[in-house]
């Protein structure tokens, strides 16, 4: 074994015992008789250590006040207790305080052995974590913004994927509630399993249980097989309910009664499922003023809201425009496999200095539609005001204007759609739902307008 122990006891042999135990086993020791000697030494910039043996009776200070010390002083150094009594009210203090494991004195050598190994090991995971973690926090910084607000949001983030509370996420629309959501889920414990986003607007309310719940055959007419709801086929995982605030209040109850049982019956079943899952609300609405006027249940909102990250509007943090510009061009670039890599400097002007309405997503889809309209390698602030319907002209760059015009010959807002469709259309190779991506539209809204510009 390879590691740095130091040894806290006011017994001379235990000190010495433990010492040649371990230095059998190839680990550095230090030893020392008192709480306030441990503590002076750990503050050394040369101390080091990976491991605490801690003695819980000692003069001065006794062992829960050093282990209080240690943890907030050193949180990474792993402490084992060691007591002469096994005292129930003690061990669950200590752990309590962070204590990784207690032993009997005189503990068995093979027993202490054992246990050192496994915390050292603990130790080695937790320095991995640690670094994971700072390349975590560069990650995140590099997809949501590196601006004061938006890196108290990655550290909400952070703090609430450790965990399995339910949470709530508030924020206007287009600022990315699903996609925070989708990172807690893959950076929790459950990312492994499914991750299943429900927009609660879209549920008739005749076919709410049937939805999340599911049902058995025979349950009702038109129930010809047994079909999963959505808490079942997101077991294991993480289930979003979005747009919580459409949720009408005889759905609410039914949600509550699941939360708080924990369990529920498929429509026409007779036993009940369990659940396994962490729930996601998300909301564009303030729920407080909601549960105010007794449109949102209030004991379903204390239920869900366990945590609340609010994420703030694009235009409350220009400052991050430019990096989140940067990375959704180049996304942009991938998926339409084009050359162009940057924005000009008065392009970058244009979109910091616009309010984003739509947030995000918007942001996003005009840099889409203006990356397919474009030739050129750099995006220009023509393409962007263009995107932006700003712009009263087509890009410059394009080529399929008619022959007839010329480069800057004005153009209807009807001309300009009609060619942006057509474009998605030829990219795509006509696959209207990835055309209706691009475009930023519906695939409702797109084939309406294939059919108004003739684009069959």
């Amino acid at each position: 074994m390879n590691g740095k122990v130091l040894i806290i006891d006011d017994e001379l042999p235990i000190r010495k015992a433990f010492t040649a135990l371990l230095a059998e086993r190839g680990l550095a020791t230090a030893a020392v008789k008192s709480g306030p000697e441990a503590l002076t030494l750990l503050a050394g910039a040369a101390a080091d250590f990976d491991i605490v043996l801690l003695d819980f009776a000692m003069p001065e200070m006794d062992g829960l006040a050093v282990l209080r010390e240690i943890h907030r002083r050193h949180p990474e150094i792993v402490v084992i207790m060691i007591t002469g009594y096994a005292e129930v009210a003690l061990v669950v203090e200590a752990i309590k305080l962070g204590a990784y494991d207690y032993l009997l004195k005189p503990p068995d050598p093979d027993h202490l052995l054992l246990t050192i190994e496994r915390a050292l090991e603990k130790g080695r995971l937790q320095r991995e974590v640690r670094q994971l973690d700072r390349s975590l926090g560069s990650s995140l910084e590099m997809q949501l913004g590196r601006g004061e607000a938006i890196r108290r949001v990655i550290e909400e983030i952070r703090r609430v994927a450790a965990s399995d509370f339910s949470l709530v996420i508030e924020g206007e629309t287009g600022t990315g509630k699903t996609f925070i959501a989708s990172l807690i889920h893959n950076l929790s414990h459950r990312a492994a399993g499914p991750f299943i986003a429900l927009d609660m607007g879209s549920i008739p309310e005749s076919l709410l249980e049937s939805e999340l719940f599911g049902h058995e055959k025979g349950a009702f007419t038109g129930a010809e097989r047994r079909k999963k709801g959505y808490f079942e086929l997101a077991r294991g995982g993480t289930l979003l309910l979005d747009e919580l605030q459409n949720l009408t209040l005889q759905a609410q109850s039914k949600i509550l009664q699941v939360v708080e049982e924990k369990s529920y019956y498929p429509v026409g079943g007779s036993k009940p499922l369990t659940t396994d899952l962490r729930i996601i609300g998300a909301t564009n609405s303030d729920l407080d003023r909601a549960v105010a006027e007794r449109t949102f249940r209030q004991d379903l909102y204390y239920r869900l809201n366990e945590y609340h990250v609010t994420l703030p509007p694009l235009r409350q943090r220009p400052e991050d425009i430019p990096l989140l510009a940067a990375r959704l061009l180049t996304d942009a670039a991938t998926e339409m496999n084009r050359g162009f890599t940057a924005l000009d400097d008065s392009a970058l002007a244009l979109l910091v200095e616009h309010p984003w309405p739509g947030n995000v997503r918007e942001l996003k889809n005009v840099l889409r539609r203006a990356a397919l309209q474009s030739d050129n390698r750099e995006l220009t602030a023509e393409m962007i005001a263009w995107a932006l319907g700003n712009g009263r002209r087509t890009p410059e760059a394009s080529p399929q204007r008619s022959s007839d015009q010329t480069a800057g010959e004005p153009v209807s807002l009807e001309e300009a759609e009609r060619e942006a469709i057509g474009r998605a259309l030829a990219h795509t190779g006509g696959n209207r739902t990835k055309s209706a991506a691009i475009l930023g539209i519906t695939h409702k809204t797109l084939l309406t307008k294939i059919k108004k510009y003739g684009l069959f």
